[in-house]
This record gives C-alpha cells, structure tokens and sequence, in this order.
C-alpha cells in the first residue's frame, strides 16, 4: 500500500509540474527600457529594395540614454549598377552617393554625398540642426525605428502576434505624430497628405528576451517618391548592450547656415521621400 501511494504521489508531482502554465511573452517595450543605459547601445544595418533589386545598404550603431536613443553614427550606400543608375533622373543620381550621419541629440553631422558638393573644399562635414540621422536619402531605408519605445508601443497595438513575430500595418501619419527618427527626414519637407495616409506593413521579430532583433517593412514606392514596384527595408539589431561613444567630428566642421546651397531652402524643400519626385 505504500508503494502504490508513493508511486501516486509521484506522478501527481509528474502531472502537476507538466500541467504548468506557459510563461507569458516578454513585453518589447519593457524589454527596450531595460537597455536604455547610458553610454550603451545597439549595432544596426539595413537593406532597402526596390521591388527584388537591392537600392541601398546602411550600417551603423546607435547609443542609448535613460530615456532613449541620445546619438548615432549611421553609414549608407548605393550598390546599384551602372545602368540603374544612368536610368535614374538626374538630380537623383545627386543624391545617391555614399554618405555618413553622426547625430548627437538634435544635431546632426553629415560628411559626403549630396550635400558635400556645396562644402567649401577645406570642410568635410556639415552640421545640421535637425537633421535627419539616416541622412539625406535616408526615405530609401528603414522608415520605422524601433528603438523608440513610443513607436515600439504603437506597432505592438497595431499588429498581432504569431509566435515571436508581431505582423501589422500603420500608416506614415501615425508614425510621424511621435517619431524623433522619422520627423527628422522633415528638415527638407514634411510628408504630404497622401504620404500620411500612405500604409507600412511590418514584421517585427524579437527574442526571448522580448529584444528586437529584425523590422522588415513594405509599402508603395510612391511613398517615398518612386516609382515602379513596392519597396522594402529590411533593417538588423544585433550586439545590443555593446558600449557605444559616438562623438562629434573633430575637425572639418562648418555650420549650415554658413554654407551657400545656391538657392537650396530646406524650408521649402519637397516632403518627405519626394526627393526623387
């Protein structure tokens, strides 16, 4: 008799421990909030195409705050071939040279493409209050950062979840009530009413730690001024709690304001992503 109460007493504990509830999914956005420490960071690159063919690349890092994002260094390029390019317009094709953005609280610092045709030939970086920290072209890329935890909340809402990927759809107007890095591209044009109502399907992917590691986002080209196919960015988290120091450059500097853009008006610059318009 002992024996079979003992032997029943085990699996009871067998049941019992098997019968236990899942554990409930991290929350990303407390889990974002956990690497918000200063003088840490993540490691970040991107791929954007237009339709199957790839149009940009950028790579990067971002350093984090107690309350956020404070700084970045952010490199892009244009790996396109020579006949995509030649077909491309031309003011375009201006626009489509390798460039680098360090940005540090609300200044960015912005050395080659368009914008270094207009340097004076002892100066390699611009700074730029308010600009954008993917830079110039930086609407053929990444259009959603979540590593706001504002933004990061709103994708959670507007998506559901399957397994560790939470698929949805915002549109442009939504994310620009909120986002630092998408109202950035606004220093040469805030979007146009059609922009707003533009629509981004997303696939966010976290691991089990709740931590973003992958966005991949689709939406027309007319949303950022092109034409032909849907286009894509597919941007990469990795090393997250990696120390970061991104610092100003040292030398080369000149201010916007003392630069002759040759009748150039940021302020009335085409919206945002109608560069290419």
């Amino acid at each position: 008799m002992r024996r079979i109460l003992a032997i029943a007493a085990c699996t009871a504990a067998i049941t019992a421990v098997g019968a236990a509830p899942a554990q409930a999914a991290p929350n990303p956005v407390a889990a974002l909030k956990t690497q918000y420490k200063t003088g840490y960071g993540v490691k970040y690159s991107d791929t954007f195409r237009r339709g199957t063919a790839i149009f940009s690349r950028r790579t990067g890092t971002f350093q984090f705050g107690r309350a956020g994002v404070t700084a970045s260094d952010i490199s892009s390029r244009f790996p396109l071939k020579a006949a995509d390019m030649a077909a491309l317009p031309e003011h375009l094709r201006a626009v489509l040279k390798p460039e680098r953005v360090i940005k540090i609280g609300a200044t960015a610092y912005i050395k080659g493409g368009f914008l270094a045709t207009f340097l004076p030939g002892d100066k390699t970086w611009l700074r730029f209050p308010g600009g954008p920290a993917a830079g110039v072209p930086g609407v053929f890329g990444q259009l959603i950062n979540p590593l706001e935890a504002t933004t990061l909340q709103r994708l959670l809402q507007k998506s559901n979840r399957v397994g560790s990927v939470y698929v949805g759809k915002i549109t442009l107007g939504e994310l620009w009530t909120s986002s630092k890095w998408l109202q950035g591209f606004g220093a040469f044009g805030g979007p146009s009413p059609a922009q707003k109502r533009a629509a981004l399907s997303f696939k966010l992917y976290v691991n089990a730690k709740g931590l973003v590691t992958r966005i991949v986002t689709t939406t027309k080209a007319s949303t950022v001024g092109l034409t032909g196919p849907a286009v894509s960015a597919d941007s990469r988290f990795v090393s997250w709690g990696t120390k970061v120091s991104v610092k100003p450059p040292a030398d080369g500097v000149v201010d916007r304001d003392d630069v002759d853009f040759q009748g150039l008006d940021f302020r009335r610059a085409k919206p945002v992503g109608r560069v290419a318009a």
